[in-house]
Order: C-alpha cells, then sequence, then structure tokens
C-alpha cells in the first residue's frame, strides 16, 4: 500500500473510531392527528396529550444542541426504589469542541452546567480542545493513556472484537478506573443545583461507561442502564452515517475492496452494542465478582459516599 495512503488512513480510522467522530447536527420531527366528531375529537384529545405527554417524558432528556448531537440530561429517570434523578444535575455529552455560543448559554444557563470532564485521551483533548465556557470547571480525566492498534478490517467480526477490548481495558486497568475515580469526585463535591457533565468524543462509549456507574450508583437496574445506553444509535445516526461514508471512502482509497465485512466493521465501531457493555459487566464480574463491589473495590467508594450521591441527585423515594 502507498506510504502516504496508508498514513491517510491511520489518520481517518484514529478520529473515528470508538466514538470519536465530530458531532452533526441532530434533527427531530413529530407528527399529529386530528379526528372529526365532537366526541372522538374529545377522546382523541385527551389520547394526544397523554401521548405528547408521554412522548416528552421519554424524549426531553436530549438536549438538543447544534455543536453536540448526544447531549442528555439524566433528570427524570426513576430506579428500582422509586427515586428519581433531580433535573439538571447530571449531563452527558459527546465532544464539546463545536459548541456555539447558543450551546453555551442553554448549557451554563438552562443546565447549570458548573463542571465538565472531559474523558477522551490527552491527543484528542489537544488536537479538539472543549470549548471554554465561562464559569465551567474543565477536568481532563483519560480513560485511555493511548489507543490500541487498529486490527484488519477485512476480517469478519474485527469491529466487534476491538470495541469489546476497549470496553475490557476501560475497567481493568488502573488508568481507567482512575478516570472514573476523577468523575466521581467532581460528582461528590459539586455545589448542589450545579450539574456535572462528563463527555468523550461521540459520548457513546467512554461516557456511556462513566454513566452505567453513575445509574448504578443510584440504584438503577440493568434494564434501565441499557435502555439509556443504546440510545447513542438514536442520537448518533446522522453523524455516524456521515462518518462511515468518510470511513469507506478512505478504505476504498487504500486500495483495499469495500466488502459487507469492511462495512460491518466500522458500522460496528460507529455504534453501541448490548455485547459491548456486557464484556464490560463481564470483566467486573470477573475481578469484583459485582458492580457493587467494583463501585467499592474499584473505584473506591464508601457506603458513606453512595449514600452522599443518592442524596444529593436523587429525590426521596415515594411510601
Amino acid at each position: 500500500m502507498n506510504k502516504r495512503v496508508s498514513t491517510l488512513l491511520s489518520a481517518l480510522l484514529v478520529t473515528t473510531a470508538l466514538g470519536w467522530q465530530q458531532p452533526l447536527m441532530n434533527v427531530e420531527a413529530a407528527t399529529h392527528h386530528a379526528t372529526t366528531t365532537k366526541t372522538t375529537k374529545a377522546k382523541t384529545g385527551k389520547h394526544a396529550k397523554a401521548t405528547k405527554a408521554k412522548k416528552t417524558a421519554s424524549t426531553s432528556k436530549h438536549i438538543k444542541l447544534q455543536g453536540a448531537s448526544n447531549a442528555r440530561d439524566l433528570g427524570g429517570y426513576v430506579n428500582q426504589k422509586g427515586q428519581k434523578i433531580k433535573a439538571h444535575r447530571l449531563i452527558r455529552s459527546n465532544s464539546l469542541s463545536k459548541l456555539t455560543k447558543s450551546d453555551q448559554q442553554k448549557l451554563t444557563k438552562t443546565y447549570h452546567v458548573a463542571t465538565d470532564v472531559d474523558l477522551r485521551t490527552l491527543a484528542e483533548q489537544k488536537s479538539s480542545p472543549d470549548v471554554a465556557m465561562k464559569g465551567v470547571k474543565l477536568v481532563k480525566a483519560n480513560v485511555f493513556k493511548n489507543f490500541a492498534a487498529f486490527p484488519d478490517f477485512s476480517k469478519k467480526n474485527a469491529g466487534v472484537k476491538m470495541m469489546e477490548k476497549s470496553y475490557h481495558d476501560a475497567i481493568t486497568t488502573a488508568q481507567g478506573r482512575k478516570a472514573y475515580k476523577s468523575l466521581f469526585h467532581q460528582l461528590l463535591t459539586n455545589p448542589k443545583n450545579n450539574a456535572v457533565l462528563w463527555h468523550c468524543s461521540a459520548g457513546k462509549d467512554r461516557a456511556g461507561m462513566g454513566t452505567v456507574f453513575v445509574l448504578s450508583a443510584l440504584n438503577f437496574d440493568k434494564k434501565a442502564i441499557a435502555k439509556d445506553y443504546l440510545k447513542s444509535n438514536t442520537y448518533l445516526a446522522k453523524d455516524n452515517q456521515a462518518s462511515l461514508a468518510k470511513q469507506l471512502a478512505g478504505w476504498k482509497a487504500s486500495g483495499k475492496p469495500v466488502t459487507a465485512t469492511v462495512k460491518g466493521n466500522f458500522e460496528a465501531m460507529n455504534g453501541v452494542q448490548m455485547a459491548y457493555l456486557n464484556t464490560m459487566y463481564k470483566a467486573i464480574d470477573a475481578k469484583y465478582g459485582n458492580m457493587h463491589n467494583f463501585l467499592h473495590k474499584g473505584l473506591g467508594l464508601s457506603n458513606t459516599q453512595l449514600k452522599q450521591l443518592q442524596a444529593n441527585y436523587l429525590t426521596a423515594a415515594k411510601k
């Protein structure tokens, strides 16, 4: 392969793998229906309002920003004890390097973001630094020191295996645990009524795992956690479509044939799958026994600190 083309392909892979895509604007649409008779209108009106309320409840956590497509407020989620996460306190996102002034205003004024925890590598932080928001503390907590070499994407399941390894390494390496300890330190020291935001590049893997730990600490079960985790595929759909086109073009430019296997590997890299999350859970169980032990022994959280987190970010349980 031509050396220059090979270098360009490697660069392309580095900027798109493990959620390192740059965000595109996410656009959503909604439709409504009407009926003809007065009785039906009344019933339908009530149904429409209920449906709209239900839809809003399930989608309102998505923060619509021009420069970040996968920003979400965890507020409103209800755990297995009936406790609800307080609104505008816990925010997950993808890259903040392209935030507009309007985006910044929304995050700081509406969502009260006061701390930004950047989970990306130092190289990513340097090449695409977060926009400096007035009054927001930036905390650099890279989950990985560097990224491992990319596998041969012409081989079946190479993309899935690469992603599973990254989830495994985030748990089993001291660097990964150090980063997530830093996230929890910020959560524990965060003043009341302020929000902590954590992110990586696409907000799906490193930020996704951080969200798993936060929700686990707040007594959410795996089913609820998985539902939130998989939403990245929805909010990143347009980003991933654009990234895939660039990736396949780069692959083709390297002189290699674009096969169904190659395409599948890129798609596996760009999205999230339960297989990745299950790999993380398996690594935790193998080393710590369960998530509870991981929070204690892996991330160093005491029972007192867990109770503090729950008191700070959850409403009281309904009796």
